[in-house]
Formats: structure tokens, sequence, C-alpha cells
């Protein structure tokens, strides 16, 4: 059984209105950990993105990552699947 991590679209984001993306802002971090102040810095940020190639952006850490179509998978070990000792 394989675990997958969310993603979330970057055209998406931002196709939200800048008082949707105000509520948003939290949740997006830069590379140095700092939160952006204002829409406009977010909505450059993903323009950047976008001009990377990037199409998604992962919602966590996730080391099999690809930036068009998201996580990969991840095998869970066999008794993770089978619920002993650990989450199913």
């Amino acid at each position: 059984m394989s675990r997958f991590h969310m993603c979330m679209s970057v055209r998406g984001i931002l196709s939200r209105s800048n008082r949707e993306l105000k509520r948003m802002l939290p949740m997006f971090t830069r590379d140095d950990g700092s939160h952006y102040a204002t829409t406009d810095q977010l909505r450059d940020a993903l323009l950047d993105e976008i001009a990377k190639g990037h199409e998604v952006l992962p919602m966590g850490k996730c080391d099999n990552f690809d930036w068009k179509d998201g996580c990969k998978g991840h095998e869970e070990p066999a008794e993770v699947e089978a619920g002993i000792g650990g989450k199913a």
C-alpha cells in the first residue's frame, strides 16, 4: 500500500481572490522560514514557481515529489498496512 502527500495547484491558488489569499498567507513560507506580508508578495512568489515549471506545491515535506504531478507515493511497511505497531 502506498501513502501520498497532498499538494496544491499553483494556478488554483493564483485564481483565488485577494481576500481568500489574505487568509491563506500564514500557510506559505519563504525559504528562510518567514511568511509573506502581502498577497502581492505571495502572488509574485507563485508566478516565480510557474516560471520554474512548477505546476503544484507540496503541502509538507516529501522526498518523492514531482513538481508537475505531486507526490509519487511512499510504500508503507507491512506492519503499518496491517495496523500493527502504527497507524493504518
